[in-house]
């Protein structure tokens, strides 16, 4: 069994490759919240395959209001399909979007509108890549 002595650890660390900030690993199976402008890559040295640009529509019907319609979630993304990065608008309603990676699940917008909430917390996407 070989051992890497402790003082070369730090050496070894700093020359893996970091992802930029607001970039994650996705995990198959596995739910991830994106804030806008965050991107997905298959690997730390892939490209992103995927970005959440940011909100265009959010008319859902808001905690404690009477509605007529329930109103939707819609999200500008950039999508790498065939090799090409695309910019594509999606509703946010639990279907999959076609990927290079395979199909990503647009699971859920949060936080969901409240009336009673004046000031919200930032967007957050939610998504899971299936296998």
């Amino acid at each position: 069994m070989k051992y890497v002595p402790l003082a070369l650890l730090p050496l070894l660390l700093a020359c893996s490759p970091r992802l930029a900030e607001g970039t994650f690993v996705v995990e198959p199976e596995q739910p991830l919240g994106l804030t806008a402008g965050n991107h997905l890559r298959a690997t730390r040295k892939a490209p992103d395959f995927f970005t959440f640009v940011r909100v265009l529509e959010d008319s859902r019907c808001p905690r404690g209001v009477q509605c007529i319609q329930a109103g939707r979630a819609v999200v500008a993304v950039e999508v790498l399909r065939d090799g090409i990065l695309t910019s594509e608008t999606v509703t946010v309603d639990g279907n999959a979007i076609a990927t290079d990676l395979g199909p990503l699940q647009l699971t859920e917008l949060l936080p969901y509108p409240d009336a009673a909430v004046d000031d919200p917390a930032p967007y957050r996407l939610t998504v899971r890549l299936l296998e």
